[in-house]
This record gives structure tokens, sequence and C-alpha cells, in this order.
């Protein structure tokens, strides 16, 4: 009788270890993803309110913006590119894991607030004619593994405003 008890008591106790773990393991999954995003969007607010002038890169044969050249007063520039499911300053990788992202332009209006450009009515020459004023990121980043659910993070970044363009 107390080995059938001991056995029950230890299938418990491995049972609740097991679920522990797992939860830990999907914890730090949505840490990291938190603090990939966190540091990456720092990065990106801070060279967008120093640029002056931004140029789009398009995904090729298509309308989608997949990457932005920010230029400073002193005409230093810095690229950001989506590719191969990272999020990338130039070589360095800010984000991997992204199932999605996508970059939004802003321009002012003559109505009330801003206006997004929309990609697939303006032509490469409009977009580098600086008209973008605000940029916006939006991503969402997934880690996977077999054996646990995927811990998914979408993420939508304030509209930073290029303080140094002028109108």
């Amino acid at each position: 009788m107390s080995a059938l008890l001991s056995g029950i008591v230890l299938v418990a106790v491995l049972s609740a270890v097991l679920m522990i773990n797992r939860s830990g393991y999907l914890l730090n999954n949505y840490i990291e993803m938190e603090r990939e995003a966190r540091n990456a969007l720092e990065t990106f607010a801070i060279d967008v309110r120093i640029t002056q002038r931004v140029e789009w890169i398009r995904k090729p044969g298509g309308t989608e913006l997949i990457g932005i050249t920010l230029f400073d007063p002193d005409n230093n520039s810095v690229t950001y590119k989506y590719q191969d499911g990272k999020l990338k300053r130039g070589d360095r990788t800010l984000v991997s894991g992204i199932q999605s992202l996508s970059f939004t332009a802003y321009k002012y209006s003559d109505g009330p607030g801003p206006a997004a450009i929309d990609p697939a009515v303006v032509t490469n020459d409009n977009l580098l004619k600086n008209d973008t004023k605000m940029v916006q990121i939006s991503l969402c980043a997934v880690r996977s593994r077999s054996t646990l659910a995927d811990a998914t993070n979408n993420v939508v970044s304030a509209r930073y405003v290029l303080r140094n363009k002028p109108f």
C-alpha cells in the first residue's frame, strides 16, 4: 500500500516539475522577444529622431516596404531591413524569429492628423521626395518548439517623428 502511495506522490511531483519547466521555457521565450523588441524600437527611435532624410526599400517586384535608410544631418546613413525573418540594422540583427513586419510611412496632410502614405499607390520617386515625416513599425515575432505552444509577440511601435526633417 505504501509503495502505491509513494508511486502516486512521485508521479505528481514529476508532473509538477515538468509543467514548471515547460512554463519557465515559454516564459523565457516571451521575455527574450520583449527584450529584443524593446531594444530594437529604442535604437530605431533614436536613429529616426535625428534623421533628416529617408529612402525606402521595397520588396523586389512588389510594393511592400521592407526597409528604410535613414540619413542624419551629416549625411551618415543607417539601414533597417526586414530580411529572412529578421530585422537588421546594417549587419546587426535586432529582432529574430519575425513572422511578419511592416513599415508605415506618414506625411502631413491638409486634413486633421497625419495621413498614411500608401506604398501601393505611390512611386519610388514620391517616396524619395521627402514626403515621409513619421515612421511606424509593426511586427509579429514567434518562438516555437515542438512540445510547446508557440509564443507570439505582436509589437506596434509609436509613430516616430523625423525631428530634423524640414517641412
